[in-house]
């Protein structure tokens, strides 16, 4: 699959004060600065918890993975978390490969995921 087919849409809106962040595309190089601004506009905004949405991306290389462990890096200093929603099948054997699926959070869906951080708060 060519890196430019399937260019990188990142929406964002907030649901009872998480940051629900949905990819759409390849998470490539190419796109992973659009990506990292708008984690960084997010946490500037003062969002400390959010969700990543992933069902639309079926690739993601080494530079898109940068962009999520730095989100996860800089929520974690202080009192937020990042959970991951949706990952494709490829895109779950790259977590697994690199590891990564031992330090985020993956749930099967963004409602689960939400969940999650109610019940956080709730415990």
């Amino acid at each position: 699959m060519p890196r430019g087919e399937h260019p990188l849409e990142v929406t964002a809106e907030s649901d009872g004060g998480v940051a629900v962040v949905v990819v759409r595309g390849s998470l490539y190089a190419d796109h992973a600065d659009e990506l990292r601004d708008v984690f960084a506009r997010l946490l500037a905004d003062g969002n400390h918890n959010f969700v990543v949405d992933l069902t639309d991306v079926w690739v993601v290389d080494g530079a898109g993975l940068a962009v999520l462990v730095g989100l996860f890096k800089r929520v974690r200093i202080g009192p937020g978390d990042v959970r991951l929603c949706g990952l494709q099948t490829w895109v779950t054997v790259v977590f697994a490969m690199t590891r990564l699926n031992l330090v985020f959070q993956v749930f099967e869906n963004r409602a689960a995921a939400l969940a999650s951080f109610r019940t956080a708060v709730a415990g």
